[in-house]
């Protein structure tokens, strides 16, 4: 089987408990990515974006590691997104799923794991660190370091390779926004796609002096 089909085969989104599979013709094939260096850090970042109305996720990782290693993480939506949600492992089932959504002025950011057509329930197994969030009237944003992301039970990212990531998001806002825990409703939009993390290297300085920069801001 074609790898997008088995992808899209297993990747289902859910709604409070009822799932339903979706189809390789739902998924968004529009995302690019690129690298996006910051004005303000020498920090550059991989960088997947779609549409306008859709969030824009970057990556960072330290350069001269293998997994497990430490990951920046941006997202960037659209006030209309009610959650945005972006899988490590290329789908829904079997590894580390960072879900976000906006919590009056701040972003709640939760980590998730779903082993089947389920509403992915919370994991330990993934943590993160808040380096900033914020909302105001066109966006939300939120950057994290994920420890966990990067390594899981069945399988890990290569810094070599190719991986295969995935996203969703959703219009309709969480039932409890201030708790990491809220269930969430089906996703209006999802995509996937395969890169490597070149674009996403940074120094082991430089991804260090981020994090210790924004921990003081």
């Amino acid at each position: 089987m074609h790898l997008l089909a088995l992808a899209t085969t297993i990747f289902l989104l859910i709604c409070n408990g009822c799932a339903s599979p979706i189809s390789d013709s739902s998924l968004d094939k529009r995302q690019t990515t690129s690298k996006y260096c910051s004005a303000e850090s020498n920090l550059c970042y991989l960088q997947i974006s779609t549409t306008a109305s859709n969030p824009v996720f970057r990556i960072a990782i330290p350069d001269g590691t293998s997994a497990p290693f430490e990951i920046l993480l941006q997202i960037i939506a659209p006030v209309s997104n009610g959650w945005a949600g972006f899988a490590w492992g290329g789908g829904m089932i079997a590894n580390p799923l960072t879900v976000a959504w906006p919590n009056g002025n701040k972003v709640t950011v939760s980590s998730r794991w779903s082993s089947g057509r389920t509403l992915p329930g919370t994991y330990s197994g993934a943590t993160y660190k808040t380096l900033s969030s914020s909302k105001n009237s066109t966006h939300w944003m939120a950057e994290v370091v994920c420890t966990g992301c990067s390594k899981w039970s069945g399988g890990q990212l290569s810094t070599t390779g190719i991986n295969t990531f995935a996203w969703a998001l959703s219009r309709t806002a969480v039932q409890q926004p201030a708790s990491a825990s809220s269930s969430f409703s089906i996703h209006n939009n999802l995509g996937q796609f395969s890169t490597d993390l070149s674009s996403a290297k940074v120094s082991q300085s430089v991804f260090q002096q981020h994090i210790k920069s924004a921990a003081t801001a």
